[in-house]
């Protein structure tokens, strides 16, 4: 099976070289769990309690920005340890390949951290806005 985003050419900072250190392929262990949620959430609505797609839309778009936030930490601490050699399992670092600077990933740790706490700071509201069981 062939590579569709090749690796060998990717330039310092680029956006492929971001997409490669997000690893789009860890989303859907950050999707799953959510949409089991949903599901349940779907199943149990009634007149009293209906399914709210907003906050379920911003549960998932945390999910994954929390999930490229843990992959960008992962990455770059592994960087800064010097774990992340050619003998390490798993898709190759952005750091480590010396696609993304270790300047660079600090700022976007540091911005996807933020974009978490946006999108995750209304889900306060709904969660206190549901009446006890």
């Amino acid at each position: 099976m062939r590579n569709t985003l090749n690796e060998d050419e990717v330039r310092l900072n680029s956006a492929k070289a971001w997409l490669l250190a997000a690893r789009p392929k860890t989303l859907t262990g950050a999707a799953v769990p959510v949409m089991i949620a949903l599901a349940l959430a779907w199943t149990d609505r009634s007149a009293e309690h209906p399914f709210m797609w907003l906050p379920a839309v911003l549960c998932m778009l945390f999910a994954f920005v929390m999930q490229i936030d843990a992959n960008f930490v992962n990455d770059y601490f592994d960087f800064m340890k010097g774990t992340d050699d050619e003998e390490r399992l798993g898709p190759r670092r952005a750091c480590a390949n010396g696609w993304v600077t270790a300047k660079a990933m600090r700022v976007a740790m540091g911005v996807t951290t933020l974009l978490g706490c946006i999108i995750g700071l209304p889900l306060i509201y709904y969660v206190s806005s549901i009446p006890p069981i």
